[in-house]
């Protein structure tokens, strides 16, 4: 979650100019397959995820903490709620088709070159109860301000003591002896992780290298999941102190061998071929400069953009729509679909409920997907708990609350999560698809334009009862099946055909 106050958006537009002119970057030749995975995705005209029917796949679903190896101010109060695959069930029963799963660099190799075996089983435990669930899963490298050993102690004596959050093991924290104060009490500009991140862009001591390999040793073990869909880089990636060209220069050159390592990876281990996940930076030399890597840091097609949008929640420089407006922008630059990997509102939900429904109508307008940040936060999370470990809250409600002994307490955000949880599509036939679903009368509308006859799969929450009225053009042979919490509506549709639901 980013944790900056705010983004510089002329700065953004201006390196608009960069993503587009920069030069080709040098990187490892890209092992093409055409053995793509239950999902792929399209770049160029039709950008999108597509299922092995060609039918548009919207992901709506939620960031799932159980994973992450974060710092613990308090060695009493859990830092990550418990998996539980009942959590599964019940996301399913709000018409979720996937989680973002946090994972940690410093569990996956926690000594350089030994990988955690039981590490790498608890997260194939996670995938595993996923598939029963009917959930697809987006392997994300997590990490925030860049390892959860660069941490001030009480002998710093800091006017802004940073705490440790979570991401690169010990062994991969160059800091080059800086100190480990916050200059301004952000995360990003204490000079320890400005240096951390300098050296793993400069690749000293072979970290970044070894970063890479990491990837490589995962995927190797849990590549084989059909319904792991995507590989998530990693997270809110900062830029280090040298020039901005020289650093967006290493980001997209890192994009691109760590891209090339996962395609020759799973080549050699006869996978089919995942998608990637790629983000912005969002600082540089701990500033809050956000930088986007070349659009040609790559040639692979099977690529998605995934930024975050926390406007108007944390940044108050561009509303919701103007974030949404921006990155449909740089997404097009890329010739990719865009995907929110997080965001989130945080007010009392009477209060940012107006918020979520604005957000819910600009994905639909766009047909973006994304994963809610997040299912469940633990009260010893570093977004919650003191520096010095004493002031927490004693139960953490996003959309499902957790008390600070880890405990699931039975409370959900159903304010939220009726917006979330609004009639949506599964699988669309065509393209030039417009869509409008309305979390509070309950009304959808789908549109495509369909070059061949197929069949349409749309969630319908349990608000339409057992008797939902379904009608349009050019459509036929309309079948409901209950599930739990709704309906899932498949329609067989041909031509230009329109969806209506309505109670």
């Amino acid at each position: 979650m980013l944790a900056t106050k705010n983004i510089c958006f002329i700065l953004t537009i201006t390196l608009l100019g960069l993503l587009i002119s920069c030069k080709k970057e040098e990187n490892k030749a890209i092992y093409e397959q055409t053995n793509y995975g239950v999902l792929y995705a399209q770049r160029g005209q039709n950008p999108g995820i597509y299922d092995q029917q060609g039918r548009r796949i919207i992901l709506r679903g939620v960031n799932y903490n159980v994973l992450g190896d974060y710092w613990q101010a308090n060695p009493t109060i859990p830092t990550t709620a418990q998996h539980d695959e009942n959590q599964f069930k019940l996301m399913s029963s709000y018409g979720f088709n996937c989680i973002r799963l946090l994972i940690s660099w410093s569990r996956i190799e926690p000594q350089r070159g030994q990988y955690d075996s039981e590490y790498i089983s608890e997260v194939q435990q996670v995938i595993d109860d996923a598939t029963h669930n009917n959930l697809y899963v987006i392997i994300d490298m997590h990490q925030d301000a860049y390892s959860k050993f660069i941490f001030s102690s009480a002998e710093d004596k800091c006017q802004y003591p940073q705490k440790g959050w979570d991401g690169a093991p010990q062994w991969a924290c160059l800091t080059d002896e800086a100190s480990t104060c916050s200059n301004t009490g952000s995360r990003e500009n204490c000079d320890a992780v400005v240096h951390a991140w300098q050296n793993l862009w400069d690749n000293t001591d072979n970290i970044q290298t070894a970063f890479i390999q990491a990837w490589a040793h995962l995927i190797k073990k849990i590549g084989n999941n059909e319904n792991v869909i995507a590989y998530n880089l990693i997270n809110e990636p900062s830029l280090g102190y040298s020039s901005l060209p020289d650093q967006q220069g290493k980001l997209a050159r890192f994009y691109g061998n760590l891209t090339s390592a996962i395609r020759k990876t799973e080549v050699q281990n006869g996978q089919t071929q995942k998608m990637v996940f790629f983000e912005p930076a969002v600082t540089f030399n701990g500033e809050e400069i956000p930088s986007v890597a070349g659009n040609n840091f790559t040639k692979d097609k099977n690529i998605v953009f995934a930024p975050h949008n926390y406007f108007e929640v944390i940044s108050d420089f561009l509303t919701i729509e103007q974030g949404f407006s921006l990155y449909k922008m740089l997404a097009d630059a890329y010739q990719t679909t865009c995907f929110i990997g997080e965001w989130g509102v945080y007010s009392e939900p009477s209060i940012g409920v107006e918020k979520v429904k604005r957000f819910a109508k600009q994905e639909d307008m766009y047909k973006m997907g994304s994963t809610y940040w997040q299912w469940v936060q633990a009260p010893g999370d570093p977004h919650s708990i003191s520096w010095d470990g004493n002031t927490y809250d004693n139960t953490s409600l996003h959309l499902v609350e957790l008390d600070a002994k880890g405990h699931y307490t039975g409370q959900k955000n159903e304010v939220f999560l009726k917006v979330l949880g609004r009639a949506k599509p599964i699988a669309i036939v065509g393209k030039s698809i417009k869509l409008v679903s309305d979390s509070e009368t309950g009304e959808f509308s789908l549109s495509a334009k369909a070059e061949k006859a197929g069949t349409t799969e749309i969630w319908m929450p349990d608000l339409y009862g057992n008797t939902p009225k379904v009608e349009g053009d050019n459509i036929s042979n309309i079948r409901i099946k209950k599930v739990a919490g709704g309906n899932i509506l498949s329609v067989d549709v041909t031509n230009d055909y329109s969806i209506k639901i309505s109670k």
